[in-house]
């Protein structure tokens, strides 16, 4: 009996001590060091799209979003590539190094003519600098196909 006891009173004692263990903290943080979680520290929003308009005529537009206002933010390049062979291939860089400086919103919509039938895509890779950081990102809008 009294064996059974001692057992017992260990179980419990463990679960206890297990419970303990695995409960969740309260963690509180001040007012300094309260911040919006981001994704990314320069870049908000990239936006890349490809809209046939017949004839083989290609609307064509780029949009960026700084978290700020930034020191330099634009487009390194952006390509037009369509398909060959099933793999994505390069066929006109429409611009490359196009910055705005001391802002926060950058806007680069243009026109590209390729042929009826034919499936494209923008490539664009962006670029955002601000107080001696920087950061790219790369993006490739919806295949369409222009008609």
């Amino acid at each position: 009996m009294l064996l059974a006891a001692k057992k017992k009173m260990v179980i419990m004692l463990l679960t206890g001590m297990l419970c303990m263990l695995f409960s969740p903290l309260a963690v509180y943080a001040s007012e300094d060091d309260a911040q919006s979680p981001r994704a990314s520290e320069y870049i908000r929003s990239t936006s890349v799209n490809i809209t046939p308009q017949g004839n083989g005529k290609l609307l064509v537009e780029n949009k960026l979003g700084a978290t700020t206002i930034v020191d330099k933010l634009g487009i390194i390049s952006l390509e037009i590539q369509k398909k060959v062979g099933g793999y994505w291939q390069t066929i006109y860089t429409i611009v490359e190094n196009d910055y705005l400086y001391n802002t926060g919103t950058y806007v680069y919509d243009c026109y590209y003519y390729g042929t009826p039938g034919t499936e494209y895509r923008s490539y664009v890779e962006f670029y955002v600098e601000n107080d001696g950081g920087s950061e790219t990102k790369i993006v490739a809008s919806t295949p369409k196909v222009a008609n």
